[in-house]
């Protein structure tokens, strides 16, 4: 059963992916399969009791967040900019929670700081032209990654 997510997880995350990077625009049922999917595999691994933990953690690690984005665009710009569906997009939101409901907090932080950085890295070597990054489908392919790098260690104590 682990093994089908995995493989359902790396189909749903490609074609995240290529929703993302070729039209910016994402179906919202694969964003719910692939949170489905991705969920279930913790659940498999881990308990419910270490999901919530994470859940929690990941809310408050977003709320901080959104909170730091605010304040900057508001020492920017020097009035309130709406961030919703004009800097960050929902199919942007719905995959941070996904993937930060099954990830350990320490391990969050880390994974979101780097997701990020390759992000931005990756927009201004490759999508300069256009407006807007790819927030979601970048965060996707790093997640396959470091889902890819620890897949052999979940079966060791």
């Amino acid at each position: 059963m682990f093994w089908l997510c995995y493989i359902l997880l790396i189909l749903l995350g490609a074609a995240i992916a290529y929703q993302d990077l070729k039209t910016r625009l994402i179906s919202l049922w694969l964003i719910l399969a692939f949170s489905a999917i991705n969920i279930t595999q913790y659940l498999l691994l881990h308990s419910i009791y270490q999901f919530i933990e994470n859940f929690i953690f990941c809310f408050c690690y977003f709320l901080f967040s959104f909170f730091i984005l605010i304040l900057f665009y508001f020492l920017k710009n020097k009035k309130f900019e709406k961030i919703i569906n004009d800097k960050i997009g929902w199919g942007d939101l719905l995959i941070f929670v996904a993937i930060g409901c099954c990830i350990e907090p320490l391990h969050l932080i880390y994974f979101f700081t780097f997701g990020f950085i390759i992000s931005v890295l990756c927009f201004f070597i490759f999508f300069k032209k256009d407006k807007n990054i790819p927030l979601a489908g970048l965060l996707v392919i790093c997640y396959l990654c470091y889902k890819s790098t620890g897949i052999f260690n979940c079966f060791n104590g």
